[in-house]
């Protein structure tokens, strides 16, 4: 998976360099201890903490300063989904990064709260995928960030001549999710690096649910271009016919620590 002889990788990092610790009995932020690392001007913290053994609702900082608007969550005692909170479905559904499911209604994932810009809130946990036990949890929380990170949705119009979805800067990688309609659909990820720049259409698809090689098809075609992304395609998990679907673009780096172009 990681170093097999002759094959290759794609790797997507994000740094968090900034050490945060936030103990809430002191700060009153929060209604549990979390640690971790942050990095506020590229939207991204990773954050730990341990949850405790109710069903009582829990708030976590998160250390960004601004709203997440994308956080994925793990127990990391449990075999069990990955939670992932997104904007485009708001605080009253959750979706599973390793699975086919569309969004699902339950406020054990996040209690029907929106993260503020100091802490994000957990229900009884989703059958412990959020919380309600006392195990330990890691969470990557995202912000959006002008000129670098844009987390949204739009509605698939079912045409090659696709929806555009403006992100006011050229994305280095897109991920995209069908959250509605009938049927399940997988995540997909497309990125400048394994298509080449510009490389349009990008056809290239890895998916985190899947355990599939890399796969291309002109089915699964989009366009990256200077300020946002544009659908070539008409497959359900791209663009449905009047199907909601998320999205996370992020450029390649910051536009402060950018190299001028």
């Amino acid at each position: 998976t990681t170093n097999e002889n002759g094959n290759n990788y794609v790797a997507w990092n994000w740094k968090a360099g900034t050490s945060f610790t936030n103990d809430a009995s002191s700060t009153s932020v929060g209604s549990l201890d979390s640690t971790g690392s942050v990095n506020t001007a590229a939207g991204f913290s990773i954050i730990t903490w341990t949850a405790v053994g109710s069903s009582a609702t829990q708030t976590i900082a998160h250390g960004l300063g601004a709203v997440p608007k994308f956080i994925i969550v793990k127990n990391r005692q449990r075999d069990i989904d990955w939670a992932v909170y997104h904007v485009g479905i708001g605080n009253t559904h959750g979706l599973y990064l390793n699975t086919e499911a569309k969004k699902v209604d339950d406020a054990g994932f996040w209690n029907d709260t929106t993260p503020t810009s100091t802490v994000f809130t957990t229900g009884n946990g989703n059958g412990y995928r959020t919380g309600g036990i006392a195990e330990d949890y890691l969470a990557y929380c995202f912000a959006n960030v002008n000129g670098y990170s844009k987390f949204g949705s739009y509605t698939g119009n079912g045409n090659a001549n696709g929806s555009f979805v403006y992100t006011g800067f050229r994305p280095a990688v897109v991920i995209i999710k069908c959250i509605d309609g009938s049927g399940d659909a997988g995540w997909n990820i497309q990125d400048t690096k394994r298509e080449g720049d510009p490389g349009n259409p990008i056809t290239l698809v890895l998916g985190p649910n899947f355990a599939d090689l890399e796969y291309s098809s002109t089915n699964y075609s989009i366009d990256i271009v200077s300020n946002g992304f544009k659908l070539r395609n008409t497959t359900a998990s791209w663009n449905a016919d009047g199907v909601g679907h998320v999205y996370m673009a992020f450029a390649e780096q910051p536009f402060k620590y950018a190299n001028a172009r």
